[in-house]
């Protein structure tokens, strides 16, 4: 039987999970046939001995941001184990690791031992700490926690560890705070979370929904939980196309469908596009950059998008050349963005000419004028290339774009295999990550997305993992954020809403 192999390996880690006190030597358990990989994403180089487990009583840690890395850990210890939270002790206000984010993490028999630089460093090993620790056994309800024994030595691939997610009409606060608690979990370090008509404007009320949930309190609540784990949130306004603040293929405006009198702001050619001969479109920009940079805090990066537009249509856009009134405009963004203190970000697409033989098998929907921006544009704007597409050997347009001068983040979305080639294209070209995640929430696609991003930009490759180990170490650090939220409602767990849809109950 095909189930056969799962089902030992389960019993298997049945026995040593129940054995938790045995030591290594005396261990009746192989443990080279235990398939279970309980840290995401994988450490880069562990010793963990699931059938050796310690009471989780004391925690040491030394950190050079000593005060701010022990009542960090006090203020989480408490909210995970709540009476049965262990003692923090403050050690040595030096730790022996130089690189920001890394960390080691000792536990035996004499507690645990945590080491990092930074605050930072401390986050990332009190994750790690999370997924080895367990209930003691034998009980009915939990009466006290205990620690798997391990040796962790770990740190990132990549700087730039980042997720891109959309914030639909349709979507609640709830939803987009359960992933960017998910990216923090699953250590990264940057999440863009780009409005799509949700975002409550007071300079600009017209140009959204009037019921958009992305609202001012919610982001400022959201930021500071993002910040407390270890996350910037960064904004993204599209300043170019997808002025309609809606997918394409839905036929939605977000402003012209409620208020067509604002249609001089917009290219007559469906108003996808900001038409950016008109002055009074820039000064429209400009506030609600200004207006969300604040609203998010004041970030180091701010996102522009500048993907998919059309070409002109407006007469006045039409008598000049297009490249020169976008290098205008986008220099002109730029240019403030920069002197509020961050960094633009834009997708690369439209500098690249569609059908030049160059690019083919990659993302390009440049025409000959969109393209002379590549050359033009200040070479402060970060460059985010995506690529969706299945696995190549080569990567030319990030190569491109990093030979222009320009910091580039390489950008892929759910398809596996071409994920892991061109982050590991990126990792040996000094190129950052920053996933895609787009409108699933949910779904397989969730999971996929979180577990094969992560590890590739932290452990820089993937190892040959049973699907169900992984997928189960997954469901348990998902329902730890759940948890952390205080979800009650059916619906806000797992990586579906429902296990049935309910349209099915009406065809019965």
């Amino acid at each position: 039987m095909k189930y056969k192999p799962l089902l030992v390996t389960l019993l298997l880690l049945g026995n040593v999970l129940t054995s938790y006190g045995a030591t290594g030597a005396n261990s009746a358990v192989d443990m080279n046939t235990i398939n279970i990989m309980p840290v995401l994403p994988y450490p880069a180089s562990s010793d963990i001995h699931y059938e050796e487990c310690f009471d989780l009583t004391r925690i040491i840690i030394d950190c050079e941001e000593l005060s701010s890395a022990t009542a960090w850990t006090e203020k989480y210890m408490k909210e995970w184990y709540g009476e049965f939270a262990p003692s923090v002790v403050a050690g040595k206000s030096v730790s022996g690791i130089s690189d920001a984010e890394a960390y080691s993490l000792l536990s035996d028999g004499s507690g645990v031992s945590v080491k990092a630089r930074t605050l930072q460093g401390i986050r990332y090993a009190m994750f790690t700490l999370r997924q080895l620790v367990i209930p003691k056994r034998g009980t009915k309800t939990i009466a006290g926690y205990i620690i798997r024994k391990a040796d962790i030595e770990d740190r990132p691939v990549s700087d730039f560890r980042g997720l891109h997610i959309c914030w639909f009409p349709e979507v609640q606060a709830w939803e987009v705070e359960r992933l960017i608690r998910l990216a923090a979990f699953f250590k990264m370090n940057y999440v863009v979370l780009e409005p799509w008509g949700t975002f409550r404007s007071d300079v600009a009320p017209w140009y959204g929904y009037p019921d958009g949930t992305m609202t001012k309190s919610e982001v400022k609540r959201l930021c500071g939980i993002a910040k407390d784990l270890g996350v910037t949130l960064i904004p993204q306004l599209n300043v170019f196309g997808h002025a309609a603040l809606a997918r394409e293929r839905v036929g939605k405006h977000a402003a012209l469908d409620t208020h067509p009198e604002y249609q001089p702001l917009f290219e007559p050619d469906n108003g996808w596009n900001f038409c950016l001969t008109n002055p009074e479109t820039r000064t429209l920009i400009m506030d609600l950059i200004k207006e969300l940079y604040d609203a998010f805090e004041r970030p180091p990066f701010f996102h522009i998008g500048c993907d998919e537009a059309y070409d002109p249509s407006c007469p006045d856009c039409l008598k000049r050349p297009y490249s020169e009134i976008l290098s205008e405009h986008i220099t002109a963004v730029s240019e403030t963005i920069v002197k509020m203190g961050a960094r633009p970000m834009m997708w690369h697409d439209k500098l690249l000419v569609k059908g030049d033989q160059r690019w083919k098998g990659f993302t390009a929907t440049g025409s000959q004028e969109t393209a002379k921006l590549a050359n033009t544009l200040p070479k402060d704007i970060v460059i985010c290339d995506w690529c969706y597409k299945t696995p190549k050997e080569d990567y030319p347009t990030l190569k491109y774009f990093k030979g222009l001068g320009f910091d580039v983040l390489t950008c892929p979305f759910k398809d596996v295999k071409g994920m892991e080639t061109q982050i590991k294209f990126s990792q040996k070209n000094g190129i950052g990550v920053l996933g895609t995640l787009w409108h699933h929430y949910f779904g397989d696609d969730l999971f996929n997305i979180y577990y094969h991003l992560s590890c590739m930009m932290w452990y820089g490759d993937m190892k040959d993992i049973p699907y169900r180990s992984w997928l189960s170490a997954f469901y348990t650090m998902l329902r730890y954020v759940c948890w952390d939220m205080k979800f009650t409602d059916y619906t806000r767990f797992g990586s579906f809403k429902y296990q049935v849809p309910p349209e099915n109950f009406l065809n019965n």
